[in-house]
Formats: structure tokens, sequence, C-alpha cells
């Protein structure tokens, strides 16, 4: 499958964006690495680190993402070092996963075994098909004075709800971001942000609207990018 004709606007607009095919990307909420792998499509040559709790979605992760340029981070970022209750949705179950790796089995395999993986959250749904477990948790500032503390191109956000806490937990580094990625949905998570309180928050920490993506709900994802950098 092609992906930029599959997933083509978004990503092709990040190119446009960045103008450059060595970007540094943050992605915050992994998932399988389908995101991932549309990066290393559009970014020959680009950097990307990966965050992801969720271990079902690591197995995955790892089974069918192996390129040297991307580092994967098995834990949750919030605005404390430490442990946090993470909230699983509670019927997904890992008995197999598939040989071969392409968009059409991994979006099968996903509709069919892993409906809900992309739910789990450090916030609580309302959803009652969920359970809880434990993960590591770390501040973003944290990560970065060990592992990376030059100039982002692209933080990628998917957080189910919980990214005033990832936002917080950024501290002065946000300073050195271009662009940020999010989503908004009021109704899916308790303390998730809708679309005004998302615009607001990221107007004090400096950032404005550059595109929306949404459909009649209430939830959606912007696109914003650093006010205080040349762009």
């Amino acid at each position: 499958m092609n992906f930029m004709k599959h997933y083509g606007p978004k990503f092709e607009m990040f190119k446009q964006l960045l103008q450059k095919d060595n970007p540094v990307i943050v992605e915050i909420g992994a998932h399988y690495g389908e995101d991932t792998m549309r990066f290393l499509e559009t970014f020959k040559n680009l950097e990307i680190y990966c965050f992801e709790p969720d271990p079902r979605n690591i197995m995955i992760f790892k089974k069918h993402v192996n390129n040297r340029k991307i580092k994967l981070f098995e834990y949750a970022l919030s605005d404390a070092e430490g442990v946090m209750d993470f909230y699983l949705s509670h019927d997904n179950k890992i008995d197999s996963v598939p040989e071969k790796y392409d968009w059409i089995s991994l979006e099968d395999y996903s509709k069919k075994r892993l409906s809900n993986s992309g739910s789990s959250s450090l916030k609580k749904g309302y959803s009652k098909n969920m359970h809880k477990m434990s993960v590591r948790t770390c501040r973003f500032d944290d990560w970065a004075i060990e592992n990376y503390s030059g100039p982002i191109d692209l933080v990628w956000m998917d957080v189910q709800g919980a990214e005033r806490d990832v936002l917080s937990g950024m501290g002065s580094t946000i300073k050195n971001i271009k662009f940020i990625w999010m989503e908004y949905g009021e109704k899916l998570y308790q303390d998730a942000m809708d679309r005004q309180e998302s615009i607001a928050l990221m107007d004090l920490l400096g950032f404005s609207e550059v595109s929306r993506y949404s459909d009649t709900t209430p939830q959606g994802d912007i696109l914003f990018k650093n006010k205080n950098l040349d762009i």
C-alpha cells in the first residue's frame, strides 16, 4: 500500500512545513508504529524518538518496526517522574501477531483484535471496558537532559486526554520545539481539553494554531507552531 496515497494530506503537509529531509521528530504515544512508519516514508533521513507505555502495543511495535533511526522508550510522558496508573481497554488480548508487516494486514488486525488499544491512557476514560495497570512515567524535560537537548522539528502527540500533563512536563524545553500536533476532545477522558481549551493553553505556551483536522464530532486534531521561532 502507498502510505502517502492512503494517509497523504497530513504527512505531505509536514514535509512542506519542515522543508528538510532530516527532521527531528518526537512521537508521544507511538501505538503499533503506524505513524512511525509513515514518518519514515515521508522523511528518508529523519531522527525519531518514540514513547509508548502499553505493553500490547510495544510487542507489535518491536516486531514490525525495526530501523536504526527509531529510538523507542517504553514509558509514558507526564508532568512527574515515577509510577502512575495507566488505563487499558480491557478487551484487547494479544494472542497472535501478523507475521508479515503491511498496512492492509495490520489495519485488519487492528480492527479485529486490538480495536481499542489506541484508547489506553494515563487518564481514566468514560468507558467501562477498561482496567488499570502501573507504568513508569517521566517528564519530557528530564528525558531531554539525558537523551536529546537540541531543537525539535515536530512533536506528534497522541496521548488520549493527557495532553495537559505532557505539556506541563516539557518545562522550558518546549521553547526548542517548532511544531506540535495534538488531539482535543472533551468527552472521552477525564481532564481532557476541548478545542478552545487546547488553543488557549497553547497560546500561553507560545504556540499558535496552523491548521485543524476534525469532522462534525467534538474531537479532532490541531497543528500548532512556535510563535517565538523563525519558521
